[in-house]
């Protein structure tokens, strides 16, 4: 890249950048060729080799033009007062020389709203201004793709990830709702995605100066906005809430669910009308893989009255929240076992038989140890009857039961061979003379120390007093100080809210605590509580 380009021209990719260097993107822009991204940290020889300066924003060094489009130019900058690199977006708005002053003092007063979110899936607003009459934003550079792009490269979320991303997107909009703003422009290309399930919302009070300017003239809303993605009382210029959020981001898991967007045409009129009209299949129609529930979700959000629609995005994320933690994903959306609940149910069922009727087996040669010819307990009983209950569970039992147990269902058991003379096999009552058949075998094989040996430690097994009741597991002492609450949940049940709750005796080994404040993504930890030391969990939202 040459020293002299002009302020406005597309720089070609420096020497000190490397080849497979990625731009960021923001909604609309047309990207410079390669993968399209952010840097956030200066790359590798930049202190050596300064990037070259194509112009200034206020008090921000231009260094390239990242991206163009409908509501602005991107640049990437370099902010002198704290060293670092940043994002600096222009507005892209004719405006009247009278209507400028009145402009500008919306767009700062919005840009303050917007640099007040602080949300992890919100982007961060450092600083906005006026520069020779043009509105200014400067914000922090990301690493990664927008959804947009993510989706025309070829990827495509499963149910779980379209879930937890949507959540996140609707813990973000609750929060900003929560604080009086309402963003109005939700849709792919303003989901920036770092990785595969961390997105960040962009264009906070970009979009509504923009679209509340351009609304002033006929039909300026609908040309504003992203019409695929609009509510429809936005598309009739009506008054629009938080409701018409929760429509947009409807919207966007319907297309991550299909692959496909709910409201289609090829021009603007036949898309307004498809969101006015026009009923969608239900998602798991259009594409059997998807989940019934996800899919009931995804209706509800994109309903056409506002009243029909989740009341809010808290609500919306409270849904998506519910069916994730059913479904058991992981931290990115995937099951951790590859299967569903319902999958998994056959495993679950033989693993519980085959530990009941083992269970029983213990109690009953227990019971003979002490002379006593046991009754089958209920639970051995019960164990046919819910063999039947799962295929699995019966070949996983049969499988077990192979050796000297003998078959799951039978009433009474194969006598040990008589390498185990300290060992008795337990019958069901009515079996006695069967018993005192194998006693009688194995005696006349014993010899007379054999004999005197046996007797010796069954006259030992009686006198013994009886096994003593396992001592209770002591418990510990966790000390939790929330800021500002939170709901507390151990080990997947309510434990109160802090404050006023400030302390949980638990028992000793280890536990999950999750604190769940509505506002805001949920804190996890992992504590392991002892007798002796107390244990402190500090979380601040």
């Amino acid at each position: 890249m040459s020293n002299d380009s002009e302020p406005g021209s597309a720089p070609s990719l420096p020497p000190s950048l490397p080849a497979d260097m990625a731009l960021w993107d923001d909604a609309d822009m047309h990207v410079m060729r390669g993968p399209a991204a952010a840097f956030s940290d200066p790359p590798r020889g930049l202190a050596d080799e300064p990037i070259p300066t194509i112009g200034h924003i206020g008090r921000y060094a231009l260094k390239h033009r990242l991206g163009e489009g409908g509501l602005g130019t991107v640049y990437a900058a370099h902010d002198p007062l704290l060293s670092r690199l940043i994002a600096v977006k222009t507005l892209h708005v004719e405006i009247d020389d009278a209507e400028r002053e009145a402009f500008n003092a919306l767009f700062l007063n919005e840009a303050r709203a917007a640099a007040g979110l602080s949300h992890p899936h919100i982007v961060t607003v450092f600083d906005a201004g006026i520069s020779d009459n043009r509105a200014y934003i400067a914000m922090e550079l990301l690493k990664g793709r927008d959804l947009r792009q993510l989706r025309q490269e070829g990827w495509r979320a499963t149910p779980a990830q379209a879930a937890l991303i949507v959540r996140r997107v609707a813990d973000a909009l609750g929060y900003a709702h929560s604080k009086g703003v309402v963003h109005r422009d939700i849709k792919p290309a303003n989901i920036f995605m770092i990785g595969r399930t961390q997105p960040k919302v962009l264009d906070f009070g970009i979009a509504r100066v923009a679209h509340r300017h351009d609304a002033q003239a006929p039909g300026g809303d609908i040309a504003a906005g992203s019409p695929y993605y609009m509510a429809p009382e936005q598309v009739r210029q009506q008054p629009a809430d938080r409701r018409a959020d929760v429509f947009s981001l409807g919207v966007v898991l319907y297309e991550l669910l299909t692959d496909l967007k709910p409201f289609r045409g090829a021009t603007l009129e036949e898309i307004t009308t498809a969101v006015l009209t026009h009923e969608p299949s239900p998602a798991n129609v259009v594409d059997p893989a998807v989940p019934e529930a996800l899919a009931a979700i995804a209706a509800k959000a994109i309903a056409k009255e506002p009243e029909h629609r989740h009341r809010s995005a808290r609500a919306f994320s409270r849904e998506l929240r519910q069916w994730l933690d059913e479904n058991t994903v992981n931290s990115d959306g995937d099951s951790p076992t590859g299967s569903s609940p319902k999958q998994r149910l056959p495993w679950i069922a033989a693993a519980a038989l085959g530990a009941l009727v083992i269970g029983a087996l213990l109690w009953a040669t227990r019971a003979s140890n002490h002379g006593a010819a046991p009754a089958v307990p209920a639970a051995a009983a019960a164990a046919p009857a819910a063999a039947n209950a799962s295929s699995v569970a019966v070949g996983a039992t049969a499988s077990a039961a192979s050796g000297p147990i003998g078959a799951v269902g039978a009433a009474t058991m194969t006598p040990p061979p008589a390498s185990s003379p300290d060992t008795h096999a337990a019958a069901a009552p009515g079996a006695a003379p069967a018993k005192a058949v194998g006693v009688a075998a194995r005696a006349s094989n014993e010899t007379a120390k054999e004999k005197r040996a046996r007797e010796a430690r069954e006259r030992a097994a009686k006198a013994a007093p009886p096994a003593a009741a396992p001592a209770p597991v002591p418990n510990g002492l966790v000390r939790i100080a929330i800021s500002p609450w939170g709901e507390v949940e151990v080990d997947g049940k309510p434990a109160g809210t802090a404050p006023p709750l400030t302390e949980l005796s638990l028992p000793q080994g280890k536990h999950q605590i999750v604190i769940r404040n509505t506002d805001l993504p949920p804190q996890r930890a992992v504590v392991n509580v002892t007798a002796d030391q107390p244990v402190s969990l500090k979380f601040r939202f």
